[in-house]
């Protein structure tokens, strides 16, 4: 029984009684004598810790604005410094020592401000490796040239400069003078160093090269004839290329004839379109007659410069180089014949070329040209432009004069019919 009664296997109600009585204190009811007091001071708790954590997220949230706002400042004024002393994009490369210096302070200023040295960098777009070289640089070294020339050679030089021989010669003259007298052993370069040290280097002159050039609008106004020619290229379907050398007489815009060659234009194959060209025209305009061309390889070549000055009288006269402009008729022309109406869309073999290249010069001549006032290259090299010019200006007087003619006498029928309503009886 005792053994039993020890162990508490067969009276169980008493110690339970016991350790749940009302006298005893649980670890649940520890902060009041009665469970329901215990229960509002639970709930008085956790209302203030959560009013708690409300005002620390509160105050979080307003340290992390203002954090954002400064460093949003921050990074406009970084942006700003880089643009005020000419800053634009990386900083990669070399720079002058005052750059070195501002951007370095601009960073240190900017990690005073609160912005970190990496931010820094990121917004400046310099590598940090880069400006913490240039923050902590390291001391230039007085570096001794073995080679460095001595004291009475540099003399020696300045007084081979001022000798009476040497004086307004070349910077050369003096280098093989000190070589072929002994007085002094240097390069070129040495020798132009120690005159340019003196300022006894007169600078260098850099003078365009230019050549003679005459606008074909001031030719024209003298009253010259120009004959102008070109090269253009057609091609075949099957990849022939054949080339155009169209030869015109301004300013009456007259195509005289159109040459060709296969693959490229020679000079012979140029000169000799040219002078095909020249038998055709009338005689009253030779006497004033220049050649006008570009300058293409086979037009300035000395074989056609001289063929041509032979066949003229007078040297051929050429446009600025890379302005089209000056040559514009001919262009135009190229133009017109690539894409005239009646141009075919594309050529089958080198024939069609060459027949296309043979009926043109009648479609062109026979067709009004604006530049012409509308009249027709070949009415305009025979002389007849002006009459007929003259013939469409009366006749626009005749028509104008018709039309107000016609115009008062509808004028005067519509008042009479007016005044003989108005005077019928009442």
């Amino acid at each position: 029984m005792q053994r039993a009664q020890r162990a508490g296997q067969n009276h169980t109600g008493t110690p339970r009684f016991k350790a749940v009585g009302s006298g005893c204190h649980t670890k649940k009811g520890q902060n009041g004598s009665h469970g329901s007091s215990g229960q509002s001071g639970k709930t008085r708790s956790s209302a203030t810790n959560r009013t708690r954590r409300t005002a620390s997220k509160n105050i979080q949230r307003t340290d992390r604005n203002q954090r954002r706002t400064v460093s949003r400042r921050s990074r406009a004024g970084l942006v700003k410094k880089k643009d005020a002393i000419g800053l634009k994009g990386p900083i990669n490369g070399h720079f002058k020592p005052e750059i070195r210096k501002a951007v370095v302070n601009i960073i240190k200023e900017s990690i005073t401000e609160g912005i970190s040295q990496k931010t820094a960098c990121e917004i400046l777009e310099i590598n940090p490796r880069k400006f913490r070289r240039w923050a902590n640089p390291k001391p230039a070294k007085q570096r001794a040239a073995w080679n460095k020339l001595l004291e009475h050679e540099r003399q020696a030089i300045e007084d081979a400069a001022w000798s009476s021989e040497l004086i307004g010669k070349p910077l050369s003259h003096i280098y093989v003078h000190g070589h072929e007298s002994g007085m002094f052993h240097a390069s070129l370069s040495s020798v132009y160093r120690v005159l340019k040290a003196k300022d006894m280097v007169k600078p260098l002159e850099y003078r365009r090269k230019t050549t003679a050039y005459i606008s074909a609008h001031a030719l024209l106004d003298e009253g010259f004839s120009l004959l102008c020619y070109d090269g253009t290229q057609f091609r075949t379907d099957s990849g022939v290329n054949v080339w155009a050398i169209p030869v015109m007489i301004l300013p009456q815009r007259y195509l005289l004839h159109i040459g060709h060659a296969v693959n490229s234009i020679s000079s012979e194959d140029l000169t000799l379109t040219v002078q095909e060209a020249h038998a055709l025209i009338p005689e009253h305009l030779t006497a004033k007659l220049l050649a006008h061309s570009d300058r293409g390889s086979a037009m300035k070549s000395h074989y056609t410069k001289k063929t041509l000055k032979e066949l003229f009288g007078a040297p051929v006269h050429f446009g600025r180089p890379h302005t089209p402009d000056d040559q514009a008729w001919i262009e135009s022309f190229i133009k017109t014949l690539k894409y005239h109406r009646d141009a075919p869309r594309s050529f089958l073999l080198v024939d069609d070329i060459l027949s296309w290249l043979d009926r043109f010069p009648d479609i062109y001549n026979n067709d009004p040209h604006s530049s012409l006032s509308y009249v027709t290259p070949l009415q305009a090299l025979s002389g007849q432009k002006e009459v007929i010019l003259n013939q469409r200006k009366h006749n626009l007087e005749m028509a104008r004069l018709l039309r107000y003619t016609a115009w008062q006498t509808s004028q005067h029928s519509s008042h009479t019919e007016l005044s003989e309503v108005t005077m019928q009886p009442a």
